[in-house]
């Protein structure tokens, strides 16, 4: 059994760069992919990333060597996809293919012209090749496949949160969507300086007030969840955030920060009241 700490007991540049030099040495590479790295390392891709700015930013600082992404064929990209396919049991999104490829979505962009037209060449690739191994080709969009018969537009019921009337805004939110929305409104209020929202983990960067040091700022990573406990679900790192905002607060132990929108609205509503 193995009972070795999966991670690093210090964060500092250069305690980061040593982990990728560590990796780097262990594999008997002079670079690494991400996802090599994240298969052997004590510290996540996002640390670096966020650290450093970019992978191969931070390969050049650990004096490991950076892939030409410029000479990438258009049969690796392919086979890329189809390796996140099969790893997925589906076709890949555009942000798990950022997430989970081990090239960006830049070669894509650039070769294909964007995410969905490299789908469409992957298809037209998979079919040239005689491959009927994807079932589910069946079921991409029909912008994917031209030959599929457009399904017959119903109308679909929506569905509201409970009523908050807060700001224009009528309900309460339903999806983690709905809580980014309500915490653009109320980060002012809540002490935030937005830096940058994305799509990947964590989802946020910020700035707010130090406590008690008037006039002094730290960053704040945040992620955004419908409820805390999605957080967890999801297999984030609690090391690589410091806020979790959500509309309702179901962890009860967690070891972060942790804001609570639906919490914050009743406190409103009873001030009002």
């Amino acid at each position: 059994m193995d009972y070795n700490i999966k991670r690093l007991s210090d964060y500092s540049d250069e305690s980061l760069l040593n982990e990728l030099r560590r990796v780097a040495k262990k594999l008997g590479k002079g670079t690494l992919t991400a996802r090599e790295y994240e298969k052997h390392s004590k510290a996540g891709v996002n640390t670096i990333l966020r650290r450093f700015g970019s992978w191969n930013a931070a390969l050049k600082k650990a004096g490991l060597s950076v892939k030409n992404l410029q000479n990438i064929s258009d049969e690796e990209l392919l086979a890329e996809i189809e390796r996140v396919w099969n790893l997925l049991g589906r076709q890949p999104h555009y942000g798990e293919m950022g997430r989970l490829g081990k090239f960006s979505l830049g070669p894509y962009e650039r070769i294909f012209g964007g995410w969905t037209k490299a789908v469409e060449e992957f298809v037209r690739w998979k079919s040239a090749r005689g491959d009927d191994s994807f079932e589910d080709l069946k079921e991409i969009k029909p912008d994917i496949l031209p030959n599929k018969p457009k399904k017959e537009h119903r109308t679909k019921k929506v569905e509201y949160g409970e009523p908050i009337d807060f700001l224009g805004l009528r309900h309460a939110p339903l999806n983690e969507q709905g809580v980014v929305y309500l915490f653009g409104m109320l980060s002012r209020q809540l002490g935030f300086i937005i830096e940058a929202i994305r799509t990947d983990f964590p989802d946020c960067e910020g700035k707010r007030q130090i406590s008690g040091k008037q006039g002094r700022w730290e960053r704040v990573s945040i992620e955004f969840e419908y409820k805390s406990s999605n957080f967890k679900e999801h297999g984030h790192n609690p090391d690589e955030c410091d806020v979790i905002v959500c509309w309702e607060n179901d962890w009860k132990d967690c070891p972060i920060e942790v804001i609570s929108l639906k919490e914050l609205m009743h406190k409103t509503k009873e001030r009002k009241e």
